[in-house]
């Protein structure tokens, strides 16, 4: 069985891909977010493979869609991992975006065909994006770690190197992946405010997508997502004034955590007061917003 399902693959030049995944890389959605901001923030866009639900899916947990019109199947649609070519028709490089629900099954399998079938493409660099709940306020500029197959090209990144031991996920897997093949990768870690679980998070998905551009040299509009992302920080400061939460005085209880990523890999200790959240129904509207300015409907 051939695990890529392939369509007409369009021409790329000296592509790069870029990697997101939903799931327990993805706080805030911050990396499934920037992987669909790449795609819409191009005309040129082409989805031309994905890789094959059955080995890899728990249909349970990721269960298939469908959809009925006057009584009427048209289509069921499945998780998968899907590859879209990004053309660039002014620089010299295209990118090929990756990305889908993180799978549950046979996650060596998974990786070493996706990394695979990347080579075959003619990748020439991986840049995989991830998010986790940190000590960070959303009026403190971005976090962003990095991880990379190359030190050198780390150190050239001018990110933040990270050290850690422990639980991966499929980006840490992948990485791990493109090591065995020989093909350059970088991971970029943006971490989120532990008050905005369920909640979006704009201003990581500017930072990672800015950094993006500074790394492969190629400049991506950001701008209307800036204002959108103004607008959700004020709604976020009446939010948590009027849930009575002062977010200083919440981090200020979380300093001295041995492991500074906290929810999905766990905290080291229990908070001196529990975490404060936000209803994701305050946000409801401006989470619209910004799925329509994704969508290019706004």
């Amino acid at each position: 069985m051939d695990l890529i399902r392939r369509q007409q693959e369009p021409p790329v030049r000296r592509p790069i891909a870029v990697i997101a995944f939903g799931g327990w890389n993805d706080a805030c959605d911050v990396a499934s977010t920037t992987a669909t901001y790449l795609v819409d923030a191009h005309e040129v866009t082409t989805m031309f493979a994905e890789i094959e639900p059955d080995p890899f899916y728990d249909f349970q947990q990721h269960r298939p869609t469908v959809h009925i019109q006057s009584g009427v199947t048209n289509a069921v649609q499945w998780p998968s991992v899907t590859f879209t070519a990004v053309s660039r028709k002014n620089d010299d490089r295209d990118l090929i975006v990756v990305t889908g629900p993180e799978p549950n099954h046979q996650w060596k399998t998974f990786s070493r065909s996706l990394v695979e079938y990347l080579v075959e493409l003619g990748v020439e660099e991986v840049i995989l994006v991830g998010a986790f709940v940190g000590t960070v306020s959303h009026h403190d500029p971005v976090t962003l770690n990095g991880v990379s197959t190359d030190i050198v090209k780390l150190v050239r990144s001018g990110l933040d190197a990270s050290s850690y031991m422990g639980p991966t996920g499929i980006v840490g897997v992948i990485q791990g992946a493109c090591r065995e093949a020989g093909l350059s990768a970088l991971s970029i870690w943006a971490a989120t405010p532990p008050y905005l679980t369920g909640n979006p998070y704009p201003k990581a998905v500017i930072a990672i997508v800015e950094k993006i551009a500074e790394i492969t040299s190629l400049h991506v509009d950001t701008s209307e997502l800036i204002a959108v992302d103004a607008d959700y920080s004020g709604r976020v400061d009446a939010a948590l004034e009027d849930a009575g939460t002062n977010v200083e005085e919440f981090l200020e209880d979380l300093e001295g955590y041995d492991e500074p990523i906290l929810g999905s890999l766990g905290m080291s200790r229990e908070p001196e007061r529990p975490l404060p959240s936000l209803d994701p129904e305050q946000t409801d509207e401006l989470v619209d917003e910004i799925v329509r300015y994704l969508e290019g409907d706004a």
